[in-house]
Parts: structure tokens; C-alpha cells; sequence
């Protein structure tokens, strides 16, 4: 019975804490020297300086939408809601590209974080629309490390 419950356990704890995000500034304590490139050279660590200069031009409505590739996670469980509610996913962070932190964070297991990447990962927010809109192409591999 107690090994049933374990295996229970294994296989239903990844859908409870495998959304969970921690943001940027939770990666930094194993990974300071990514993060320090992370946040010095990568535009994605200040993407929220976008959403502040465009609110006052935009709908709320439209807002939400920037909301999408401008900060971690939102939409999703455990992402960002709002500034005030959870301003440490108010950037495009880690995140993003290697997936919700929280679980690689408490065991430090390389297994419950992407670390292999595709453009698909790119896509949601790369579109072909977007990338000529903005002549910002995605450096599949080249945000931070």
C-alpha cells in the first residue's frame, strides 16, 4: 500500500507544481552568472518597459494581449496575473524559454526544466507578423547564456 501510494504520489505531483513559476529572480541562486548575462544583455529581462510605455496608446483589452510575450507566463497557471498580484513575472524571464521553475528549483533535478530548445518554443510570440512588425528576429539559444 505504501509503494501504490508513492508511485500515486510521483505521477500526480509533477500536475500540481510543474505550472508553478518562480521567476527570474529564483534561478539566480544556482545560476547567478546566467542571470547577471540574463539581465545585462538580453531585452527580454526589461520587456515589461514596453507594456509601461504603450498602456496609455492601447485598449486594455489590447494591453492584455502584449501581456502574452511580455511577461512570464501569462495565461497559464501560477504565470502572471497583474503587477500588483505578481510583479516577479512582470518580465519575459527564464521562464519562458526553459518552462515553470519551481519544481527544478526545490530538487534541483535537470529533469523538471526544459534545457533543450526548438523554434517551436520561439513561435507564440515570434510570429512572422510579429518579427517583421518589430524586425526583431528570436536568437534561438543567444537571450542570455
Amino acid at each position: 500500500m505504501k509503494t501504490l501510494f508513492i508511485i500515486l504520489l510521483t505521477l500526480l505531483y509533477p500536475l500540481t507544481v510543474s505550472s508553478q513559476y518562480i521567476g527570474s529572480e529564483g534561478c539566480k541562486v544556482c545560476h547567478a552568472k546566467q542571470y547577471e548575462n540574463f539581465t545585462k544583455y538580453s531585452r527580454m529581462s526589461r520587456s515589461f518597459e514596453a507594456i509601461e510605455k504603450m498602456k496609455n496608446k492601447i485598449t486594455p483589452e489590447e494591453l492584455k494581449t502584449c501581456y502574452q510575450c511580455h511577461t512570464t507566463g501569462y495565461g497559464k497557471g501560477g504565470g502572471f496575473v497583474s503587477l500588483e498580484k505578481t510583479p516577479h513575472l512582470k518580465n519575459t524571464g527564464c521562464e519562458v524559454c526553459h518552462g515553470p521553475g519551481k519544481r527544478h528549483a526545490e530538487t534541483r533535478n535537470p529533469q523538471f526544466i526544459r534545457r533543450k530548445f526548438t523554434l517551436q518554443i520561439c513561435e507564440p510570440c515570434h510570429t512572422e507578423e510579429r518579427v517583421r512588425a518589430f524586425r526583431f528576429k528570436p536568437l534561438l539559444y543567444g537571450g542570455a547564456h
